[in-house]
């Protein structure tokens, strides 16, 4: 189902939670309105039981929390200094090379050559010219 879709679906957990609706009936009343779509049993009743913890009424969220753990982005100092070394001594250099000498993975060196703004390095493993 698309991503928002589901929100709306979380949100009319939380809802129904409140109410004091079961899992089972909160997937049932789904299923009857968003027929395919609807989200599976176990992730309904995931969603429940979570919202069902939040303690009071009314202050558990459907929203993504932030997470502990490594960052979404390795981008740090260090390796943008790197491949931006990297970058102007071989201006035909491709991600894929990059990414090995940073030893980090491709989207990684995808991310720092976007933060650094190189527009034009190499994408594939092909070599073309650079500004």
């Amino acid at each position: 189902a698309p991503m928002e879709v589901c929100q709306k679906q979380r949100a009319v957990i939380e809802f129904l939670v409140a109410e004091g609706e079961t899992p089972a009936n909160i997937h049932k009343r789904l299923q009857n309105v968003y027929k395919g779509d609807s989200l599976d049993y176990r992730n309904g009743w995931r969603w429940a039981c979570c919202l069902n913890e939040g303690g009071e009424e009314g202050t558990a969220s459907v929203a993504d929390q932030p997470r502990a753990g490594r960052t979404a982005t390795s981008v740090s100092p260090a390796d943008k200094a790197k491949s931006s070394a990297f970058i102007r001594s071989d201006r035909h250099i491709t991600l894929h090379e990059l990414a090995f000498e940073l030893g980090e993975s491709h989207s990684s060196a995808h991310s720092i050559v976007d933060s650094l703004e190189f527009s034009k390095v190499c994408k594939l493993g092909t070599k073309t010219t650079h500004s």
